[in-house]
């Protein structure tokens, strides 16, 4: 539908007279529509012009909408707008007008007349292949059945789009495996089975190895071969092990429902198609509940993933967005809480299907993943890789840190559970794009040797060699003993007193004196050495009683803190009465004092080129500053005049002023920028009372 063509039908001259006459006839009409019907670039058009009607005795008319109608589309012209609506009229009346949707609905009221009803009621029953009765209201209530019919093909169009995208992977998903019915027969299910009986009948049955047994007092016996448990009676919900079988299982009397006899098992079978990887999760269910000798076993798939070299795409089977069509889609997270999602919905284990990993990725974009690898030396250990979608997630984290592989081939397990499970590693603790391990570990072929000696080291062992990379094997064990396996940088601390003790005396002392907070020997010692003291002093950096000392040592720091504070301030304040002597005549944008001035930015992009610049975010306040709701100066040293040094923000008063990374100023700009707020201040009074006297 051309809008332009639309826009250009007159409206008629309606017959104010009979609008007003329809409306002073019921005193809740809220509006009248009159329709008109034209041709518009050969196509049978059908107009409704939509009236509110309101005032003293129904005397104001204004025109709404003017909805145009064709066989396949419609759109609506919202005149006091000039907007074009793609809704329905009843959400467009209720919502711009103010008419409920009671009045519009429910009341039986004369919107059209008799002729504009007629042949509104003609040309959507044509439309709609309708031929019902819609009792007094038909004309409403085909116009709403008409539209409601070109919103759902607009969906479905829309839809369509993303549906065919989707259904184009979902034919990458072939045949499941011959055995995999037996796969989860015998090793899905493979603990959850039971042995009921009848102790009146004197029998048994064992659903693990389906074999028949007769009781003698309470014990089975096998009725052929002889075979029998005289050690555990069977009672029911008694744990009873099976003398063919050998396994444990729980003894459920026949007699007893078997309403909740059902067991709810999930597994995920890999399968590769061509360069991709695809991830298939079925839910399966054992019913015991109809025929125990024969329970029956369904299997339905869930969830879908196409592994590619650059990104993976999830989809599971559900409802379709706001249809009810169930089909598959993108994966949308279930979500957890207080209401978890059934078993039958999300899975909480799986049981993984192929046993060699490695042969179903090869040839594909994991073909150097090494997945067996990394389930059996790193995901083994529940506490850090307990989840149903572990497979996906290593395959996302190979994608993102290929590198990986060679951490695994090498046996670095527990460093790469280190590096995908702590939050403060990521891709710039390793160097990607290396060819060999110590080019992505960032070591020397020595540091290698000492990780391959420890056997299994973690990120610890690899960070305390990259930060001094000439220990030798004695002092690197004695670090790594001192870190007691924690995941902190105390290391750094330990390597900073290696230049008045060696690691092995630190450590001694710190045994022999029972400190169990390093922390507090690392405060000691820093006091030391900010207050001056001889470091390399025996009786200063290991004293006898290391508790005594601390302490003394505490209050002699605070006092020395106390004085450095009055030292400050007392330079502050002479620098402060120094300067304002200097720049008493100066104005605040004319300030050049101790090698600084201020200027305010040229462009306003200057600010974002700041903010990168001294990493802050004095970028994110372009916005503001363009509508002057705050003011940014640039504090800059003469000697490099347009290099970013300090940012200030004005806005009455210094609201902040901070330096490279959000940094706090320097005594010098401290001063400055108090001078600087004194002159500003001035200034904005001295023009406050110009206007004021003009």
């Amino acid at each position: 539908m051309r809008k332009k063509a639309l826009k250009a039908i007159p409206v008629p001259k309606a017959d104010v007279c009979q609008i007003h006459g329809i409306a002073a006839g019921n005193k809740n009409i809220r509006g009248v529509i009159a329709s008109q019907k034209k041709k518009v670039e050969e196509e049978e058009t059908l107009i409704l012009n939509v009236y509110q009607v309101g005032g003293k005795n129904k005397g104001n008319i204004s025109l709404l909408f003017r909805v145009f109608c064709q066989k396949d589309d419609y759109i609506t012209l919202d005149v006091d707008g000039n907007k074009w609506r793609t809704g329905a009229l009843l959400y467009l009346v209720c919502r711009d007008s103010g008419w409920c949707e009671y009045w519009w609905s429910y009341q039986q009221l004369e919107f059209l007349t008799d002729r504009d009803a007629g042949r509104a009621e003609r040309t959507f029953r044509k439309w709609n292949h309708d031929s019902s009765e819609h009792g007094d209201r038909a004309a409403f209530a085909l116009l709403d059945q008409y539209q409601q019919n070109i919103k759902a093909a607009r969906l479905m169009k829309k839809h369509k789009k993303e549906t065919d995208v989707i259904d184009a992977d979902m034919e990458k998903f072939g045949e499941l495996p011959d055995d995999y019915q037996a796969f989860i027969e015998e090793r899905v299910f493979r603990d959850e089975n039971y042995i009921f009986y009848d102790a009146r009948r004197k029998r048994a049955f064992c659903t693990s190895c389906r074999k028949a047994f007769a009781l003698e007092g309470k014990h089975l016996r096998h009725k052929t071969t002889g075979i029998w448990n005289d050690v555990d009676e069977v009672g029911h919900n008694r744990t009873v092990r099976c003398p063919c079988c050998n396994k444990f299982l729980l003894a459920k009397s026949e007699g007893m429902g078997r309403n909740g006899l059902q067991s709810v098992k999930w597994s995920v079978l890999v399968q590769p198609h061509g360069e991709e990887v695809l991830t298939r999760y079925f839910c399966h269910i054992k019913d015991f509940r109809t025929d125990f000798h024969h329970p029956r076993i369904t299997t339905r798939e869930g969830y879908r993933t196409v592994h590619g070299a650059d990104r993976a795409t999830d989809y599971m089977r559900d409802r379709y967005k706001s249809t009810r069509e169930v089909r598959w889609c993108h994966y949308r997270d279930r979500g957890s809480g207080w209401n978890p999602p059934a078993e039958t919905a999300v899975p909480r284990s799986v049981v993984m299907y192929n046993a060699n990993l490695q042969e179903a990725v090869a040839g594909t974009c994991m073909k150097y993943s090494v997945p067996d690898i990394f389930i059996e030396n790193v995901a083994d250990d529940k506490r850090y890789f307990d989840s149903p979608w572990l497979i996906d997630q290593y395959f996302n984290s190979y994608r993102k840190y290929p590198f990986i592989e060679q951490l695994l081939k090498v046996g670095f397990y527990r460093m790469t559970k280190e590096f995908l499970e702590d939050p403060r590693y990521d891709g710039h603790d390793m160097n990607a794009g290396q060819s060999s391990v110590l080019g992505t570990l960032g070591i020397n072929k020595n540091q290698y040797n000492m990780l391959r000696r420890i056997g299994n080291p973690g990120m610890m062992d690899l960070e305390i060699l990259r930060y001094k990379p000439d220990l030798g094997w004695n002092e690197f064990e004695d670090l790594r003993w001192l870190q007691g396996g924690g995941r902190s940088d105390d290391y750094k601390k330990y390597i900073g007193l290696m230049g008045y003790a060696t690691l092995h005396k630190l450590r001694r002392y710190i045994s022999r004196q029972g400190i169990t907070h390093a922390q507090d020997y690392f405060d000691y010692v820093g006091w030391l050495e900010e207050m001056g003291y001889d470091m390399r002093n025996g009786f200063n950096l290991l004293p006898g009683n290391f508790e005594k000392a601390h302490d003394e040592m505490s209050m002699q720091y605070m006092k020395f803190k106390d004085k450095k504070a009055r030292e400050e301030t007392k330079r502050f304040n002479c620098l402060l009465k120094r300067l304002r002597k200097e720049t008493a005549e100066e104005e605040a944008m004319n300030l050049d004092i101790g090698g600084l001035f201020v200027r305010l930015p040229n462009r306003l992009e200057e600010l974002k080129e700041e903010g990168e610049s001294l990493h802050h975010c004095v970028g994110a306040y372009m916005e503001k500053v363009k509508r002057g709701e705050t003011m940014i100066f640039f504090i800059r040293q003469k000697e490099a005049p347009e290099k970013p040094y300090y940012t200030l923000e004005w806005h009455g008063r210094v609201i902040q002023c901070r330096g490279f990374r959000n940094c706090n100023m320097t005594q010098e700009v401290k001063a400055f920028v108090e001078i600087f707020e004194e002159k500003m201040a001035e200034y904005e009074n001295a023009k406050k009372k110009q206007g004021k006297a003009g």
